[in-house]
């Protein structure tokens, strides 16, 4: 168990909770009222079929996608969904400010890497922290030459995401969301968009930050991965918590739905 947990109890609940939170588009109802609760330094898998709103899930976390309805809590401040603030501009600047603020202390890593490809690897870690921490160039450079050498890329700083490979660009990525010192880490499919050789330096890096104690909500189809790092593993379908458990509650899992997913993905590996 990571050294993480134990900081729970003191801090006085979990680091995460989502109450009643659900997300609409339109007329059509994609994450359905969900309660959930991580807990600080716990490593949360969440498996499903493709749209069973796991990536909704996450994105709902940090507000990409701000949720239609309930409560989210992190680290014992609450924030709901976005109300209109047209005639009250201080109240929505205000709350713009909370969200950026939230975001800061969420670092996220998605399928397709989002580097920016008109900087190099070190300006792309370097940025976040002269926008968001205030760092003057000097400093947010030596930080992100840091972070890139944790993560194995210290040699390709100076190199631009043209010059790189699917894996090396998430490496970028997973530095830059580090450097902020991020409380939790989302991670939404890491893997699924790199060849199949680069995929174990990616799980390697997500496997010692969960030694180290960082807390994690991973979306992933990695079952291995999933079996072996998680604290807590969480199945999906049509926008609903399905079945919920450590690892080795889903060697015979309570759901037939569940049940057939896990052989699909057993046949689909041989």
């Amino acid at each position: 168990m990571p050294a993480g947990h134990d900081q729970d109890t003191a801090a006085g609940g979990p680091l995460l909770e989502l109450r009643g939170v659900t997300k609409r588009f339109g007329d059509t109802t994609v994450l359905h009222p969900t309660d959930l609760q991580v807990r600080r330094g716990e490593v949360v898998c969440v498996i499903g079929p493709s749209g069973s709103g796991k990536s909704t899930l996450l994105r709902c976390v940090n507000f990409i996608a701000p949720p239609s309805d309930g409560v989210i809590v992190f680290d014992g401040e609450e924030y709901r969904p976005p109300t209109p603030h047209r005639l009250l501009p201080i109240l929505g600047a205000r709350e713009e400010r909370r969200l950026t603020a939230l975001r800061s202390e969420i670092g996220m890593v998605f399928q397709q890497f989002n580097v920016f490809p008109h900087l190099t690897a070190r300006q792309n870690v370097a940025l976040g922290l002269r926008k968001t921490r205030g760092l003057s160039r000097a400093q947010a450079d030596e930080r992100a030459q840091a972070e890139l050498e944790k993560v194995g890329m210290g040699a390709k700083a100076d190199a631009y995401p043209e010059r790189l490979s699917g894996g090396q660009k998430q490496r970028v990525a997973i530095a830059r969301a580090l450097a902020l010192d991020p409380k939790l880490m989302l991670f939404d499919e890491a893997t699924s968009a790199l060849d199949p050789e680069l995929v174990a330096g990616i799980l390697a890096i997500m496997r010692q930050l969960a030694q180290d104690g960082m807390t994690m909500l991973v979306v992933t189809h990695e079952m291995r991965f999933a079996m072996e790092v998680a604290d807590r593993v969480i199945f999906m379908d049509h926008g609903r918590i399905v079945e919920q458990g450590p690892p080795a509650h889903f060697r015979e899992p309570e759901s037939e739905r569940t049940r057939a997913f896990l052989s699909s993905i057993l046949q689909e590996a041989v």
